[in-house]
């Protein structure tokens, strides 16, 4: 009976321990994880709600204090330009106004934001102490257009500068009149093969950047003030062939441009000798370029001092 009676009794203890290390795990063991994540979250929260009045009492305090010292206010914004943009809408796009303070302005930010316009090639701002900010400008020049698809029959095109990158047309009234229609009137680059043009990007043909640097040869070059070119067509591989005003067509490679162009101007002047005008000219052959005469009803001498493009060329003021 002694042995049983003591049997009982462990088996009692057993199932009150388990009994209790059931609770334990069921109950008590939980509510310390729920209660260390809760104020872990408050933790957060509050910290989070001091940061934002901590940023905003920095903000007042240099709104109201570093600001606003008088001595140090911004007055004048003089603006250096070479182009078409005008003082005001430099200053617009510089994005910083009369009154703040010198000390508050970001001169790398300022530049990057003059920089996204795809007019601007080049911009710098340095501070003058203790109230000036001076901004210089250099504009992108367009010296030619690439037709687009037209809509609706609207013919709209691009322009690109010397160093291909994409310009958008002036709307009426954002320009002199006279811009306006020097760039509606400026060479055409037919047969090019690109489709996505994007405003402020350069393009990346070798035969379209070819046909830029034709271009920008020719108005230094000895062709320049007695012919023009209405297109460069690079739609044949390795070769540019040129349209000028009076109906000749003349064939360049894509490198020495000023080797054939003077050799244009020599054939140009034995034609008027001539009285004649050129046809055709191959000057990617370099000993004896083929040569076709023009038969033209009007003497040259009457026709070729006319119709010249006048091209908007700005004066640089600065590097």
């Amino acid at each position: 009976m002694a042995f049983l009676f003591q049997q009982s009794r462990r088996n009692r203890r057993r199932d009150e321990s388990f009994s209790f290390f059931a609770e334990t795990e069921e109950s008590g063991g939980s509510r310390p994880r729920r209660r260390g994540m809760g104020g872990v979250v408050r933790s957060l929260v509050l910290f989070a709600i001091l940061s934002v009045l901590a940023i905003g009492l920095v903000h007042a305090a240099r709104e109201y204090w570093l600001y606003r010292i008088e001595s140090l206010a911004l007055k004048r914004i003089p603006v250096q330009r070479d182009g078409v943009l005008t003082e005001d809408e430099i200053r617009r796009l510089a994005g910083v106004k009369l009154g703040r303070n010198i000390l508050t302005i970001d001169l790398f930010a300022l530049r990057q934001r003059l920089a996204r316009h795809p007019r601007i090639e080049d911009a710098t701002a340095r501070l003058e102490f203790p109230d000036t900010l001076s901004i210089s400008i250099r504009e992108r020049t367009p010296i030619a257009r690439v037709l687009l698809p037209p809509v609706g029959g609207v013919q709209a095109f691009y322009l690109l500068s010397e160093s291909g990158h994409v310009l958008m047309p002036f709307e009426d009234g954002h320009a002199p009149r006279e811009v306006i229609e020097a760039e509606a009137n400026l060479p055409m680059i037919t047969h090019v093969t690109l489709k996505d043009f994007s405003s402020g990007q350069a393009v990346k043909d070798d035969l379209v950047l070819s046909a830029l640097r034709l271009l920008a040869s020719f108005d230094s070059s000895p062709m320049a003030g007695v012919s023009d070119v209405v297109s460069v067509d690079v739609g044949v591989p390795s070769e540019l062939t040129v349209l000028s005003n009076y109906g000749a067509r003349v064939t360049f490679s894509t490198s020495d441009f000023e080797r054939q162009l003077a050799e244009w101007r020599t054939v140009h002047d034995r034609a008027l000798g001539l009285k004649r005008l050129i046809g055709s000219l191959d000057l990617s052959v370099r000993a004896n370029p083929p040569l076709k005469w023009l038969e033209a009803s009007v003497p040259p001498a009457e026709i070729l001092p006319k119709t010249l493009r006048t091209k908007r060329k700005p004066i640089r003021r600065h590097v």
